[in-house]
């Protein structure tokens, strides 16, 4: 993937003093909102001056007044809090987490979907890599428990053990031995293994996922040391504060900009910026899976590196995409939470109409249960599990149930199971209800 680098921008007092008057406010605004980029400006059809250049110019001029510089090493990048970023982070921290603590999901509602999201990060970042396994493969995988048979689902399977590891160093700063062991549970028992240990000795070409080409030369290996060791301070200061979502997504870029490994950098960079995140409190990121859309948006990810890159290493490119992307990940986790409410509710009223059809509560639940799971089956010895009675107990339930019309069985080997006997007729019951 290429893009065009923007032209070169000398200072012009003119501009500035338009700037200072406040003219072309609403373009300002609307780049500043959405962030532009050269090309971006270049093609728009009303721009100041009707000039792309001078537009461009009065642009990143504007941009260099707000501009704040972070040294790492001898590199010099810049960034600054738009106004859009600045009520984005607003809406994440009091609308999407606090509406999530206002209409919580159970513990057994959390659990489940703290498994599967887990499960998620570690296949979409895998995938990111290069993993050539399908996604309903590395489920069954990850559920079952079962030993990987191949170098794809070694990269899944280490990708979840570096989740849990960075979950439980959260309150360690971040230094060389950290991230050498994150790096080494990432490529464990894979071909980027030889690789672990210790940073890259010599230089790395980062490729274009779509044409092959390449589209990112790392720093040279002699600087990696002094450019991490920078990193690791930058992420243990506290002063300036940084909003922590900012400077995980900048922890996150660097990392991969650097390259400090011959493989496994995207990995390992997505999993520090986790990391910090649960250092500074967001334990909610558990729940979600950045990687699986920035798998889903891979051109545009690649994009906001390259932009950021090639326009004076303005971080603002990938800070606003890393954002967009948190967003969405929250707003399925959001999703999640109100459709299992909906679920909730729905299992309770089944369950309050068939208490007064005469049903006891184990079983007036269990057929709530088998309407959202539908087709799912139980049998004796799970549903006795379930609700902590005898075998017996268990089996005079059922066969009541089966007797009565709510459930079939069907012999499985030696198991005899149960499922719901008609959905449909579940509903219509409700609908008579309503």
């Amino acid at each position: 993937m290429k893009i065009e680098s923007p032209p070169p921008v000398p200072s012009d007092g003119e501009l500035l003093k338009d700037i200072a008057k406040g003219k072309f406010k609403d373009f300002l605004n609307s780049a500043e909102n959405r962030y532009l980029y050269w090309d971006e400006v270049k093609h728009r059809k009303v721009i100041p001056y009707q000039d792309p250049f001078r537009a461009w110019q009065l642009l990143k001029l504007s941009r260099r007044l707000k501009y704040e510089h972070l040294e790492i090493a001898d590199r010099q990048f810049c960034f600054y809090q738009t106004n859009q970023i600045q009520r984005d982070l607003h809406e994440f921290d009091l609308k999407l987490i606090g509406g999530l603590y206002e209409n919580p999901v159970t513990l057994a509602e959390s659990l489940e979907y703290l498994g599967n999201s887990l499960n998620e990060e570690a296949i979409a970042s895998s995938q990111i890599e290069g993993a050539a396994t399908t996604t309903k493969v590395a489920w069954q995988m990850l559920k079952t428990g079962r030993l990987p048979r191949n170098e794809s689902e070694q990269m899944i399977f280490n990708n979840l053990r570096a989740i849990q590891y960075i979950e439980g160093v959260s309150d360690h700063e971040l230094d060389f031995g950290l991230i050498i062991e994150l790096h080494n549970i990432m490529t464990r028992n894979t071909k980027a293994q030889e690789s672990s240990g210790a940073y890259r000795k010599g230089p790395v070409y980062v490729t274009d996922h779509v044409d092959g080409e390449i589209a990112h030369i790392p720093p040279d290996a002699g600087d990696i040391e002094s450019l991490m060791m920078a990193v690791c301070k930058f992420a243990n200061q506290d002063d300036p504060f940084i909003h922590p979502i900012v400077k995980a997504s900048i922890i996150h870029f660097l990392i991969a900009w650097i390259h400090p490994f011959t493989d496994g950098n995207g990995r390992t960079a997505r999993s520090l910026y986790y990391w910090y995140l649960f250092k500074k409190g967001y334990t909610l990121i558990r729940n979600i899976s950045i990687s699986r859309v920035i798998l889903e948006s891979r051109i545009q990810y690649d994009r906001a590196f390259l932009k950021t890159e090639a326009d004076d290493l303005d971080l603002n490119y990938f800070i606003v995409y890393s954002m967009k992307s948190l967003k969405i990940a929250f707003e399925n986790l959001i999703r999640y939470r109100d459709r299992k409410k909906g679920q909730r509710e729905l299992r309770e009223s089944i369950a309050t109409v068939l208490r007064e059809k005469g049903l006891n509560k184990r079983q007036a639940d269990l057929i709530g249960y088998l309407y959202l799971k539908h087709p799912l089956m139980v049998n004796i010895t799970s549903y006795a599990e379930q609700h902590g009675i005898v075998r017996q107990t268990a089996k005079a339930d059922l066969e009541e149930l089966r007797q009565s019309g709510y459930l079939v069985s069907e012999k499985s080997g030696r198991n005899l199971m149960y499922k719901l006997a008609s959905k449909e007729a579940i509903k219509r019951m409700l609908d008579r209800q309503a």
